[in-house]
């Protein structure tokens, strides 16, 4: 997913699973810096949908996300297998 500096408004990442009863936790992190813990809510748990709300304040770069959830205590991250990608392209202005 690719967004501009100074954006604000909400972005979803889908788990693979149903969500229904659980907690979630959203992280990002550039190859060489440290994790940054982005607040989400589920907004659809049946379709595994996660929705976070871009500040405009998260720096330009390329960051890994992942999502990890805990459900009926047992913690499960998505993707499975590597990482999702949210890019912050510099804005013209």
């Amino acid at each position: 997913m690719i967004v501009k500096e100074n954006d604000t408004h909400p972005v979803e990442f889908k788990a693979n699973a149903d969500l229904t009863g659980a907690t979630v936790r959203l992280t990002a992190r550039t190859r060489t810096g440290e994790p940054i813990e982005l607040p989400c809510t589920i907004v659809d748990a049946e379709e595994g949908l996660v929705r976070h709300i871009l500040t405009g304040t998260l720096p330009v770069g390329t960051y890994r996300v992942e999502l990890e959830t805990t459900i009926s205590g047992e913690i499960i991250t998505f993707p499975n297998s590597g990482y999702a990608t949210l890019t912050v392209d510099r804005d013209l202005d």
